[in-house]
Order: structure tokens, then C-alpha cells, then sequence
């Protein structure tokens, strides 16, 4: 027995010694992570604000898009391939609407109004 406890007495500084040693590298190790994810998380941050920014600013382009009355017949200014295969223009019809919108119908021929306000500024 008492060899036991004097073992135990002399080992037991060394196993102590020992423990500041093991531990300190991975302390170190733990704050360089902790600092690692300190910095990611600005970045986060930063990366959040900028798309919430981007979100912001397509939210209202978007807003303004369908807002705005779309162009009619869009595709006029395109040039044909060759003058033959060439229609004329379609004109958008002048007549208003009973919501006091234009109409988007397109005229026929030459007149400035569509089939149906043709007939209703006929008479």
C-alpha cells in the first residue's frame, strides 16, 4: 500500500505538468477558430446586406415594369430580312376604350381605327 501512494505521489506532479502542455496548443487552436469564424460571420453580414440591397432595387424595377404600359408591336424597328417579305407596320387603334384606356387592337388597312371602332365611329 504504501508503495502504491508514493507511485501516485510522483506521477501525479508529472500527470499535472503534462495537462497545460496538451491543452495549450489546442486552446490556441480553438481561438484561431473562433476568430476564423468571427470574420465569416461579418462577411455574412455584409453579403446579406448586399442582396437584401439587390432585392430592393429588382423589387422595384419590377414594380415600374409592370406599371408601365408595354410597348405595342415592339418588334417595328426590326428590320426584315428582305424588302418582299416586308408587311407593313401594324398601327395601334386611336380609339378609347369605355375604362378611357387606348384600345390595343391593331387597324386595318389604312384607317387609324380597329374592325370594331370602325363601326362604332361610323355611325
Amino acid at each position: 500500500m504504501p508503495r502504491i501512494a508514493i507511485c501516485l505521489f510522483l506521477l501525479l506532479p508529472l500527470v499535472y505538468a503534462q495537462s497545460p502542455a496538451r491543452t495549450q496548443p489546442e486552446v490556441e487552436r480553438l481561438e484561431s477558430l473562433i476568430e476564423e469564424l468571427s470574420a465569416m460571420k461579418t462577411q455574412v453580414a455584409a453579403l446579406e446586406s448586399r442582396i437584401d440591397t439587390i432585392l430592393r432595387g429588382l423589387s422595384e424595377q419590377k414594380g415600374a415594369l409592370q406599371t408601365k404600359p408595354t410597348a405595342y408591336n415592339a418588334l417595328r424597328n426590326i428590320e426584315p430580312e428582305s424588302a418582299a417579305d416586308a408587311k407593313p407596320a401594324a398601327v395601334r387603334c386611336a380609339a378609347l376604350t369605355a375604362s378611357g384606356k387606348r384600345c390595343t387592337r391593331a387597324t386595318s388597312d389604312s384607317s387609324k381605327y380597329c374592325k370594331q371602332h370602325q363601326l362604332a365611329h361610323a355611325k
